[in-house]
């Protein structure tokens, strides 16, 4: 476990170290310099594997990088929210832990947030009018204003905060900065300066129009300004219950932009009952909405805006553009909305978490429901659910979250929760079973995940090449790369060999194209999606059946009740498909010692046990070396070993096999290297002395995964019967 937990503090490391060095901000220099040396302490951990080493790069990740990015979620979620103090204080934590970032600035702003929170508006004002009285840097007075014109706005106070605006900003400038942006457009319509507002909507959309990740803060701006223009019918249109979600508005601001519409249109008693529809509406986050409802309210306009022609034909134009957004978007979902996405995150990680933590080898990967072609024929069908998320290969759960991460959102967001399932879990288990049944090997265990993921990423392909995705084709080509690259990572997981589950090509291809077809037979409403995304729920419906049903599977009695007899030097041995028969040496063994020819254990291969069954001669004498020696005797100069009886639980079931006195009769040797414990080698001289069945074990506690079988074999081990003539 520490040898993983070391490489995947390793790639964290690596990862945030190159995000670092790709945004280039010369403010952060310090901090891109810290985080190399955390990964180069990393890097050594994970190449030495020493605890000492380990525990170093382990704390420096968390307390420089993970605790650092929680932190940043809370404080983003704590803004959004308005608790403006705790905010603050938890961005403070996040700067003590990232020296260098130049956060440390960035912290006296933020404080005048907290000074909002506790002494109001005028108290801000005054903390951000005295840093700008001591500053002198052009930059930070910059930032000092803008703050000082947001706390304007935040307080309504609009003639002030547009008189500070135009006293210190070019008149585009705000379109640089998008919540001030908005502010300054709510205040350019309060004041009645609708030529100001759409200069400065023009400016917004010329800047972030092209930008698809703007597209929610570019649709807010239309509206605002088609509010203010009293153009009541395209704002209700705009502000239906679905749209809102697309819009990232809540109920009560809804009916807020619907009430000044109609103020503004000279609809005086049905924008009165609209705006008193907020309080009813409104939820915990809802405050400042509430207070401008019953501001509006207070100062309704006594008759209808009278607009000038060419201001009246550019709001024709802003609202066609804004249902066209509407329209080309129709499942677009608030980012709050996202379900299928962390789920499948969540799922990912703690299948492959549940592995480390239970420690039981490779046993206990089909314990936690992964599947194997034997399996599958055999009729355990719920396990192509459940093989979707059990993982060994930090590599392929790092690529296989990140897949989900970026193609989760844009399909589920697109196509709904139904389609995301089915298009991932649906993808997975298709290809999991297509695999399963052309497989060669019984007793090779199936990785899903990597599959799962190949089907939600085909899946996102499917969104962008798609005619009726309305995104423009340099953001498609931009958008497509990073997962056409994703999908070629992807493919290197195919060759499997020494640790690891195994991914079929033909498998991914299925995946794939469940994929693309999920995505692609039909557009995000109608009949057809409707039909798909109840596939989707039906498959929820299975897994957790699938869950229930692999519960009550004995894989271990399977293995044990499946042994079929295996012939090697005279001797039959008893063992399950899941052995490999290796008939020449591995030269570049992957592992404490070469691979010889003998059985293999494949299932404990799988999370980095060793685990042989060989045939080979006797010892003549008592102080010989041990059967590993006997085999390799090159391996005399780096290995050690000592005489000790087996493991704890293995001697309990060979005894309760074969009995006290075939127990004794047993060698049992651990192998050292360097002062650690390798493994264990436990020989049995079969009647007549002239041969033995040895049973190879790397590391110790291997033997204890599966105890039964491992003694099993090699109890009821036994010499060919002879042939008669």
């Amino acid at each position: 476990m520490l040898n993983e937990l070391c490489l995947l503090a390793a790639i964290v490391a690596g990862v945030s170290f190159v995000g670092h060095l790709r945004r280039s901000d010369p403010r952060q220099r310090g901090h891109t310099l810290m985080l190399a040396a955390v990964l180069l302490v990393s890097i050594v951990a994970a190449l030495r594997v020493d605890r000492f080493w380990a525990v170093v790069s382990l704390s420096l990740v968390v307390l420089v990088v993970l605790v650092p990015w929680g932190l940043d979620l809370l404080v983003r979620t704590l803004f959004s929210r308005e608790r403006l103090a705790l905010a603050v204080r938890l961005a403070g934590w996040r700067a003590i832990l990232m020296p260098g970032s130049g956060l440390a600035k960035q912290q006296v702003i933020l404080r005048g947030l907290a000074v909002l929170e506790r002494r109001g508006v005028d108290g801000a004002l005054s903390y951000f009018r005295s840093l700008a009285h001591q500053t002198e840097d052009d930059g930070e007075l910059r930032i000092i204003h803008e703050q000082i014109v947001s706390m304007l706005l935040f307080g309504q106070r609009w003639s002030e905060g547009i008189a500070h605006y135009e006293a210190r900003f070019p008149p585009g400038y705000a379109a640089q900065r998008p919540p001030l942006a908005l502010g300054l457009l709510r205040a350019y319509g309060e004041s009645g300066k609708l030529g100001h507002a759409a200069g400065l909507l023009q400016a917004i959309e010329e800047l972030l129009g092209r930008d698809p990740r703007a597209a929610g803060i570019v649709s807010q701006a239309r509206l605002t300004f088609l509010a203010y223009a009293g153009e009541s019918d395209p704002v209700a249109s705009a502000l239906t219950e679905e749209r809102l979600r697309r819009l990232g508005l809540s109920a009560a601001s809804g009916a807020l932009f619907r009430g000044i519409a109609l103020s503004r249109s000279g609809q005086a008693d049905a924008a009165t009952v609209e705006l008193r529809r907020v309080a009813s509406l409104a939820t915990s986050r809802d405050d400042r909405v509430v207070y401008a409802s019953r501001k509006a309210i207070d100062g309704m306009p006594e008759a209808m805006v009278d607009l000038t022609p060419e201001l009246r034909t550019y709001a024709g134009r802003v609202a066609d553009r804004l249902e066209l957004f509407l329209r080309a978007t129709p499942a677009m979902r608030r980012g709050g909305a996202l379900w299928v996405t962390p789920i499948l995150l969540v799922l990912l990680a703690a299948g492959y978490g549940a592995l480390l933590v239970a420690d039981a080898g490779g046993l206990g990967l089909l314990w936690l429901g992964a599947i194997t072609p034997e399996l599958w024929r055999a009729g355990y069908i719920g396990r192509i659910l459940t093989g979707l998320w059990p993982q060994t290969d930090p590599i392929a759960l790092l690529l296989s979250v990140y897949g989900v991460w970026l193609a989760g959102p844009l399909v589920e967001r697109l196509h709904g929760r139904g389609r995301a399932v089915l298009v991932s879990v649906g993808g997975g288990a298709a290809g999991l079973a297509v695999a399963c049944t052309l497989a060669r090997d019984p007793g090779v265990v199936m990785g899903g995940s990597v599959l799962l993921t190949t089907g939600l990423v085909g899946a996102a392909l499917s969104v962008l090449l798609s005619p009726r995705n309305t995104l423009p084709r340099r953001t498609r080509r931009i958008l497509a790369l990073p997962l056409v690259l994703l999908l070629l990572a992807l493919a290197v997981m195919i060759p499997r060999e020494a640790e690891g589950l195994d991914v079929s090509a033909v498998g991914m291809v299925t995946a794939l194209l469940v994929g693309l077809l999920g995505v692609g037979l039909a557009p995000p409403q109608g009949r057809r999606a409707a039909i798909l995304r109840g596939l989707g729920f039906l498959l929820v419906l299975a897994g957790v059946a699938a869950v229930g049903m692999v519960a009550t599977e004995d894989p271990q009695a399977f293995a044990y009740g499946d042994r079929r007899p295996l012939r090697a030097e005279g001797v039959v041995l008893e063992v399950p498909s899941r052995f490999a028969v290796v008939t020449e040496a591995d030269p570049e063994p992957v592992g404490p010692w070469p691979v010889f020819p003998g059985l293999h254990d494949q299932l404990a291969q799988r999370v980095g046990d060793r685990v042989q069954v060989l045939v080979t001669a006797s010892p003549q004498e008592p102080d010989e070396p041990s059967a590993l020696l006997r085999i390799d005797d090159a391996l005399t100069r780096e290995l050690v070993e000592r005489a000790a009886p087996p493991p704890p639980r293995w001697q309990q079931a060979y005894r309760e096999i074969a009995g006290d006195e075939a127990l004794g009769a047993l060698r049992s040797t651990v192998v050292r290297r360097n002062g650690d414990d390798l493994g264990v080698v436990i020989e049995r001289p079969l009647p007549g002395g002239e041969v033995s069945v040895v049973l190879l074990a790397a590391p110790i506690d291997a033997l204890e995964h599966d105890a039964d079988l491992y003694a099993a074999v090699l109890a009821d081990a036994h010499r060919e019967p002879p042939t008669e003539p």
